[in-house]
C-alpha cells in the first residue's frame, strides 16, 4: 500500500525562479496534490497565513525576508495560524553549523542542494510518518530533538526549564495521506523532471558571476578585510553551487562547492586567499560563458584537483603559521 499523498497541500518558498518551478513540477509528479510557489518570505508568509499548507519547502538565502527569518516569525509571532507547521529548509548551506542554525531556529528538516527526488520524498514522508513533539519556551518554539544529543541545541536547555511548553505531535498528515511506503514509480517519474529539465541557468549563473567579482573588488578595497567581509562572496557561490548540477553543470557546480567550502573554513582574508578566489570565478565564468555543461572530463578533473590543491596548500601553510606562533610564544614563557 502506497501513501496517498494527493491531500497534502504544501507551499515552495524559493528566490531563484527555476529553481521554483522545477520543485513545484517534481512535487505534483510525485502526487503531491496541492503545490503553490512564493518568491521570498514576505509573499511566502502571506500565502501560509491564508492558505494554511500542510507543510513548508523553503530556501535559506532569499533577498527581503530569508528562509530563516521565515521560519522564525512562522514559530514565533502570534499571530503565526500554526507554530508547529513542518518546515522542510532546502539550501546549499552544509557546514554543520549551518544545520545546528537552522534547528535551533525551529527547521523540522534539512536538504542539501544539489538534490534527487528521492531525497524530498524522504523528507516528506518521515515528516508525515513520523511527527516530532514541539518544545515552546520563552521565544523559542521549535521541533524536540530529544533525539538528537546536541549540545549547542537552545531546545535541548530551554526544556530544562520549569516554563517550557511541550506541544504533542498528532498523526494528522498520516491521517491524510494513510499508511503506507512512498510509491517509488512517482519518486522514479519525479527524479525524471529533474534529469531531463532543459532549462539554461547560464544567464542566472552569470548574475551570480557578477555578484562574486563585486565581492572581491570590495574585499580588495577593505584595509583590512576579516573573515566577515567573506559574506559578501559566500552567498553568490552558494548559490552557483546549489543550483549548477541541477541543470547540468556538473563541473560548475563541484568547482563551487569546494570554493564555498574554503570560504566557510577561512578565519582571515589576505592576498594570496583573494588570488585563488579570483581564479576560481575568472574560471567559472569562462565555463558559463562557454556553456560547458557536464563534468569537462580529463580537463575538467585536471581543474577540480588544482583547485582542491590549492586550497588544501593554503590551509596547510596557515596551519603551519599557527603552529609556529604557538611554540613561539610557549618558548617565551
Amino acid at each position: 500500500m502506497f501513501m496517498n499523498l494527493s491531500k497534502l497541500s504544501i507551499l515552495v518558498v524559493e528566490d531563484v525562479t527555476p529553481m521554483r518551478r522545477l520543485i513545484i513540477d517534481i512535487l505534483k509528479t510525485m502526487g503531491i496534490g496541492r503545490v503553490t510557489g512564493a518568491e521570498n518570505g514576505e509573499e511566502g508568509y502571506k500565502i501560509y497565513a491564508r492558505e494554511k499548507p500542510d507543510l513548508i519547502i523553503t530556501d535559506w538565502n532569499m533577498p527581503g525576508m530569508s528562509g530563516m527569518e521565515l521560519t522564525m516569525k512562522i514559530r514565533r509571532d502570534k499571530s503565526s495560524p500554526n507554530r508547529t507547521i513542518p518546515i522542510i529548509m532546502m539550501t546549499g548551506f552544509a557546514a554543520p553549523k549551518r544545520i545546528a542554525e537552522a534547528r535551533n531556529n525551529g527547521v523540522s528538516e534539512f536538504i542539501v542542494k544539489p538534490f534527487k527526488a528521492g531525497d524530498i520524498a524522504k523528507r516528506i514522508a518521515h515528516t508525515v510518518k513520523s511527527p516530532r513533539d514541539f518544545i515552546a519556551a520563552g521565544d523559542f518554539v521549535g521541533p524536540d530533538r530529544r533525539r538528537k544529543d546536541d549540545e549547542s541545541f537552545a531546545g535541548d536547555k530551554l526544556r530544562k526549564k520549569d516554563t517550557h511548553q511541550r506541544i504533542k505531535a498528532t498523526k494528522a498528515l498520516e491521517t491524510k495521506t494513510g499508511k503506507g511506503n512512498l510509491d517509488n514509480g512517482a519518486v522514479t517519474r519525479s527524479q525524471s523532471v529533474i534529469d531531463n529539465n532543459k532549462i539554461d541557468l547560464a544567464p542566472l549563473m552569470e548574475r551570480f558571476l557578477k555578484d562574486m567579482a563585486i565581492g572581491v573588488q570590495e574585499i580588495k578595497e577593505t584595509e583590512n578585510p576579516t573573515k566577515s567581509s567573506l559574506s559578501v562572496l559566500i552567498d553568490p557561490v552558494m548559490q552557483i553551487k546549489a543550483n549548477a548540477r541541477i541543470f547540468k553543470y556538473d563541473l560548475v557546480g563541484d568547482l563551487a562547492t569546494t570554493m564555498l567550502s574554503f570560504l566557510e573554513t577561512l578565519n582571515e582574508v589576505d592576498n594570496p586567499v583573494i588570488e585563488i578566489i579570483e581564479a576560481n570565478r575568472k574560471t567559472l565564468t569562462h565555463l558559463v560563458e562557454k556553456r560547458m555543461k557536464g563534468d569537462g572530463g580529463a580537463a575538467g578533473k585536471a581543474l577540480q584537483t588544482e583547485l582542491e590543491s590549492a586550497c588544501k596548500r593554503y590551509l596547510n601553510a596557515k596551519t603551519k603559521i599557527s603552529q609556529h606562533k604557538f611554540k613561539k610564544k610557549l618558548e617565551k614563557e
